[in-house]
């Protein structure tokens, strides 16, 4: 069948409920594990992976955390109003101390008057918020910062269709084991599926390292647009090191940990086409991509390099945009892990990008076992088609 490949209707699926996850296993490794390669699939389990992976592959983890990013107030009425921190410089703003300005996502909106102060007192400290056009103002009555304040009186941010209240144990299973960088609302949930001794014996044969990417609203943003060439995904920030650029030359195959792995596997390859050794501030958007380069993937890296070398840097943070979906050209990543995702989604349209029309044939075996989807549901390793 002719399809057009950049119809929205054209990567949906039914997705019943019965197929979402609303907790995950007791054991993070116990998860089903599809194996796609070679247009054949395979039905294993997750502790069984390192079965699956090349053996000269580098496996590349996004280290990102969680933040405590949801919070909740009155107003005067009773009305509860829903704050959800969405700010793509989250990061920078944790080390700070009252007051603090982000954006942010409010549910309940309309019953937030202009103008009104919401207020709240939670494990003894006062909070006040107020919005300032298209932010929220935070100020308490504490001399901690804003990521103390969070850990105390914020809630961890579950999905939405996760339908349930946050729980005291989705403070450690919506983290991934090697989570360390706070700034992220949603977790990077391909990772939930390893646990310590899992990474440890990966390290016996494969390259481990780790960046950072910090999951913003891009991830839960609906595409409104019938064609998918009009959607624009939110800008995210991106930590990366030097380790990693020179692993990246390196390395002759590569495994995303991830759909923001691959993400920034891909933004490090059009970072390298732009970066200059005596400038900062980029950001990776689409313009960047439907450029036609002539670079390849080693001579960005070499350009990274000599930035960092320059400048006398180990670290570089970028923000990119960049939205992967069919017709994309891979430029770096060969494998991907990465759970079962939403119909007609950014995600969804990744994996379309990836494996090609396969996409669904891969998403029927899946239902048709019975596997688990969404965040906390089970797994796949795809080879690139």
């Amino acid at each position: 069948m002719l399809r057009d490949i950049h119809n929205l209707d054209n990567y949906d699926y039914e997705l019943e409920k019965k197929y979402i996850s609303s907790y995950p296993l007791e054991k993070r490794a116990d998860s089903k594990l599809l194996v796609y390669r070679n247009k054949k699939i395979i039905d294993s389990n997750f502790n069984l992976i390192s079965n699956y992976l090349p053996n000269n592959t580098t496996l590349f983890f996004n280290d990102s955390k969680v933040i405590n990013g949801r919070l909740y107030f009155k107003n005067k009425n009773g009305a509860k109003i829903e704050i959800l921190i969405a700010d793509k410089k989250i990061s920078s703003a944790l080390k700070k101390k009252s007051p603090v300005l982000l954006k942010a996502l409010i549910g309940n909106k309309k019953k937030w008057k202009a103008g009104d102060v919401l207020e709240n007192k939670i494990n003894g400290i006062v909070i006040k918020i107020k919005k300032i056009k298209n932010k929220v103002s935070f100020e308490w009555d504490n001399d901690i910062s804003f990521d103390e304040l969070l850990i105390k009186s914020g809630i961890i941010p579950l999905p939405p269709y996760i339908k349930r209240d946050t729980e005291s144990s989705d403070y450690l299973n919506y983290q991934t084991v090697y989570s360390k960088n706070n700034g992220s609302i949603a977790a990077p949930t391909a990772g939930l599926h390893f646990n310590n001794d899992l990474i440890d014996n990966l390290k016996k044969n494969q390259i481990i390292d780790f960046f950072t990417l910090h999951v913003g609203l891009g991830t839960f943003k609906p595409i409104k647009s019938e064609n998918i060439e009009n959607h624009t995904m939110h800008s995210e920030e991106i930590i990366i090191n030097k380790e990693n650029i020179l692993n990246i030359y390196n390395s002759k195959n590569i495994t995303a940990v991830g759909t923001t792995s691959l993400r920034v596997l891909e933004s490090i390859y059009y970072l390298g086409s732009i970066i200059e050794k005596e400038k900062y501030n980029y950001v990776i958007s689409q313009k960047n991509i439907e450029k036609k380069l002539k670079l390849n993937l080693k001579e960005s890296c070499k350009k990274i390099i000599d930035h960092l070398n320059f400048n006398k840097l180990n670290k570089l943070k970028f923000y990119s945009k960049i939205f992967i979906y069919p017709g994309y050209s891979f430029k770096v990543c060969d494998q991907l892990i990465t759970n079962f995702h939403y119909p007609k989604s950014s995600l969804i349209l990744l994996i379309a990008s990836f494996i090609g029309e396969d996409w669904r044939k891969v998403y029927k075996f899946a239902k048709e076992k019975k596997y688990r989807f969404l965040s906390y549901g089970d797994s796949s390793l795809l080879f690139r088609k």
